[in-house]
């Protein structure tokens, strides 16, 4: 989920907000804390497989239930800052968000059915935290990569996830919602008053989501780039802001990441953004080295996908190649990687090596005739970069050969 998706989210919490009525929320015994051992590894492996197979059977209702609804809640309450938890408005509020909730395992599943990936990478144990952590990688070809890392808590003897830390916004699923929650609530739902200026700022900040959820990106920049500070300058108002100007012009977009750049430098929770704009800019090895800082912090070696496009962008034909080939040794089933391959192969004029290889791919399972539209299809810009290949003797000869 990418954080115009979140804030869609919010969006929807706030509608249900409106239409609902205080209720006592129920109250289970949940930690945070938990031992490290060899029964709880497997516990939280279990989980993460049990979440896995609920994406992959496009069941949300099955995700959603190792939600721990409790320290879930507790830590948006916390996040909201100056809220009082016993207001009418702040139970309805809660309440909105439990209906809501499903919105974020149903993204996941559309995006899954629509060719997305949505991998288990690893789990670890933080000392500091004393629980576990589970490591998600979402992947498509047209939004790129995007991680989300689930907080395990303790419900009884069950492990469930109670917050889930997600890399393209830059920080905890709740922080972003208690956040959101804070800035919605009336004044009488809160323990200090907001100031008149910070009522507006908000009012600008939720017209502007709702002109991004309809489309309309240009109304929904102008409104995110006026906002003051603290507000126009927080780490995810600037990460939403990039990604609503990404749809409509790439000088606001990089100019907007530039801000994030600056503001944030030594923040950690950016690579993904630091790396679009280095690829932006042609900036190819600092771009690699982001990539291998985040490699570093995620342990995830199908980054090396994106080293490889990296290297393909810079002309690097070797290094991509050594790039394609260890996803494809790695990742056996991910024909992007294999398409990578291919069109390296062909920009290098490797004509016969990629004829070789099509024969490879036909002798792994795939058909000759999809492979041979692969070859000769235009991109969505009416470009094809293996053009060259398509039009050489090896392929034409290799088109009309009978298997």
């Amino acid at each position: 989920m990418n954080i115009k998706k979140l804030f869609l989210l919010f969006s929807l919490i706030v509608i249900n907000n409106t239409t609902v009525f205080a209720q006592d929320v129920a109250i289970e015994t949940t930690t945070d804390s938990i031992a490290h051992n060899e029964a709880n590894d497997l516990k939280a492996v279990e989980l993460a497989e049990f979440l896995s197979a609920a994406i992959d059977s496009s069941d949300s209702d099955m995700f959603i239930s190792k939600l721990s609804d409790t320290k879930f809640f507790e830590r948006i309450l916390n996040e909201s800052g100056n809220v009082n938890p016993d207001d009418t408005f702040v139970k309805g509020f809660i309440i909105g968000l439990r209906r809501s909730l499903n919105s974020f395992p149903e993204e996941i599943i559309t995006e899954v059915e629509n060719g997305s990936y949505y991998d288990f990478i690893s789990y670890r144990y933080d000392e500091d935290q004393k629980t576990y952590y589970l490591l998600f990688r979402l992947y498509s070809d047209e939004t790129g990569i995007n991680y989300h890392d689930y907080r395990v808590a303790k419900v009884g003897d069950e492990f469930q996830f109670s917050d889930m830390y997600i890399y393209l916004s830059g920080e905890n699923f709740t922080t972003t919602l208690g956040r959101m929650m804070s800035y919605s609530l009336p004044d009488k739902a809160k323990l200090e008053k907001d100031s008149k200026e910070d009522r507006d700022q908000f009012q600008k900040l939720y017209k502007a989501t709702l002109y991004n959820n309809a489309g309309n990106y240009e109304k929904s920049y102008q409104l995110l780039d006026n906002l003051a500070p603290p507000l126009g300058k927080e780490k995810f108002l600037l990460i939403f802001k990039s990604l609503v100007a990404s749809n409509f012009n790439d000088n606001l977009y990089l100019k907007s990441i530039e801000e994030l750049i600056t503001t944030y430098p030594n923040d950690p929770t950016i690579y993904l953004n630091k790396i679009d704009y280095h690829i932006y800019t042609g900036q190819y090895f600092e771009a690699i080295q982001a990539i291998n800082r985040l490699q570093n912090e995620t342990q995830d070696d199908f980054l090396n996908f994106l080293k490889a496009g990296v290297a393909l962008e810079d002309e690097n034909y070797d290094l991509a190649l050594n790039f394609y080939k260890y996803i494809i040794d790695n990742y056996e089933d991910f024909f992007d990687a294999q398409a990578g391959y291919l069109t390296t192969l062909a920009l290098t004029n490797n004509y016969s090596e990629a004829t070789n290889y099509l024969n490879t791919l036909v002798d792994s399972g795939y058909d000759k005739p999809w492979l041979i539209e692969f070859v000769e299809m235009d991109d969505e810009y009416g470009e094809n970069m293996l053009k060259g290949y398509m039009d050489s003797k090896d392929f034409k000869a290799w088109k009309t050969t009978k298997e």
